[in-house]
């Protein structure tokens, strides 16, 4: 009897070895990186139930033991793991999806990325979404306050006006100290034109101190900040070793954006804002334009007191209005199989607090970036901008000088006859006479549109 038994369970073991290895097959798949749809190589494929494991190879394809209802692990670097059961079918066809914690930062500088650790020299990177947080007008601006040892002077309130950018103080008293701009790899030029070059007769590159009496954007504002991922600033005898004398006075580093996916994805920002002049020069308007108190077509205010019921007119609350400026910003990403393309215009429309004064910019970008195979990849690029910038001159000395130098018993709003010609002041010749501000803004205007393209490979 006892051997009658111990035959039958030897039976029952015996079945369950062979049910056992009848199930044990081979488990097959792809894994695919879920942003962009590529393979990946290297991936950890491990079977939890027996512990055995593989990578996945150059096409992303692995094959390893494993039975209906075991446990498959995935990990790769910088992914988030996942584990998954295998089902009846024995296939596994997984996307891992990428880690945004396990992600390093990144420098680029020549166009090549680096570890900010692995790193000989001082660089500072700068994110683009925090520029377009500001919405500043000239994104020059925006870098104020962002950037170590970064000086950043606008030379007016003006729409349309100039920035300087200066890096670790001025090292230069005859040639610019502005750095130098690369932009995905390309220097690009921020000069623009000196309108003081022989009378027009010839052109020239405006330099500091130039331009005094006729703002020009400088050219590297009209770079739409929607399009900027990152900025890296190199500062120091650094910038030179890489870009030679030109960057002698540091260089700023720009990578735009590049499309992340085949599918189509829409995105739409915009920003509107108000500006006003809060701030004014206290004044104490009591007394007529004269010496020592006695009256006379002086500019000082030290003659005798106003006679009382004298109409004083706030001639600063007549020049200066408010401003508005909105901006429009439209991106798009598409592509198909390995080519992805990134689409993005930028509308800027800004009416300054002066009178006369606008500026618009319009800008188109195009960029795509194809892989070839795994390790070739082209990234063009074409940029296209519009600037146009209705100004005024700036009186002698300024706007503000002209309106503190007006007598207050004058209104400046009347400044000219019926004729068109200019009322005069103290003087009836126009150039020995005192600027009325409005009279400049309105008939003293100047006007510049700029086409740009910019295209690279």
């Amino acid at each position: 009897m006892k051997n009658m038994l111990k035959l039958v369970l030897g039976l029952v073991v015996l079945c369950s070895s062979l049910m056992a290895t009848a199930q044990v097959g081979t488990v097959t798949g792809r894994v695919t990186d879920a942003g962009d749809n590529t393979p990946l190589a290297g991936v950890t494929v491990t079977n939890r139930a027996t512990g055995k494991r593989v990578v996945t190879d150059a096409t992303g394809q692995f094959s390893l033991a494993g039975s209906p209802g075991n446990t498959f692990s995935f990990t790769y670097v910088g992914f988030l793991a996942q584990q998954v059961k295998v089902g009846d079918g024995g296939t596994i066809n997984l996307k891992l999806t990428a880690d945004p914690a396990g992600l390093e930062e990144v420098v680029v500088s020549m166009d090549v990325k680096k570890k900010p650790r692995e790193l000989g020299f001082s660089a500072q990177t700068l994110k683009g979404s925090e520029l377009q947080e500001t919405q500043r007008e000239n994104f020059i601006n925006a870098l104020q306050g962002r950037i170590a040892g970064l000086t950043v002077n606008p030379t007016a309130g003006l729409a349309g006006a100039s920035s300087q950018i200066v890096l670790r103080g001025f090292n230069s008293l005859s040639q610019s100290n502005q750095p130098l701009f690369v932009i995905d790899g390309v220097i690009t030029d921020n000069s623009t034109i000196d309108e003081q070059s022989n009378g027009g007769t010839s052109i020239g590159i405006a330099r500091d101190g130039t331009n005094r009496n006729n703002d020009y954007t400088n050219r590297i504002g009209d770079i739409n900040p929607n399009d900027i991922e990152t900025i890296t600033i190199l500062k120091g005898p650094e910038a030179t070793a890489l870009y030679g004398s030109q960057a002698s006075s540091g260089a700023i580093i720009i990578t735009t954006k590049k499309a992340k996916s085949n599918k189509l994805a829409v995105q739409y920002d915009n920003s509107f804002r108000m500006q006003k002049v809060v701030r004014l020069p206290e004044i104490y308007d009591e007394y007529q334009a004269g010496n020592n108190t006695i009256n006379s077509n002086v500019f000082s205010y030290f003659g005798q007191r106003h006679p009382d019921g004298t109409k004083l007119y706030d001639n600063m609350g007549a020049f200066f209005k408010t401003g508005f400026a909105q901006t429009h910003n439209l991106g798009a990403d598409f592509g198909f199989k390995e080519s992805k393309f990134r689409f993005s215009g930028s509308f800027f429309d800004q009416d300054g607090v002066v009178p006369n004064n606008t500026a618009k910019r319009y800008t188109l970008r195009l960029s795509n970036t194809t892989r070839f195979g795994k390790f070739l990849d082209i990234t063009p690029s074409v940029v296209y901008t519009r600037s146009e910038n209705n100004k005024v001159l700036r009186s002698a000395g300024g706007f503000m000088t002209s309106l503190l130098r007006w007598p207050n018993t004058n209104d400046i709003r009347n400044f000219e006859d019926p004729a068109g010609n200019k009322l005069p002041l103290y003087n009836t010749d126009p150039n020995s006479d005192v600027d009325n501000p409005l009279f400049s803004v309105n008939k003293n205007r100047s006007r510049d549109e700029t086409d740009r393209l910019n295209s690279t490979l």
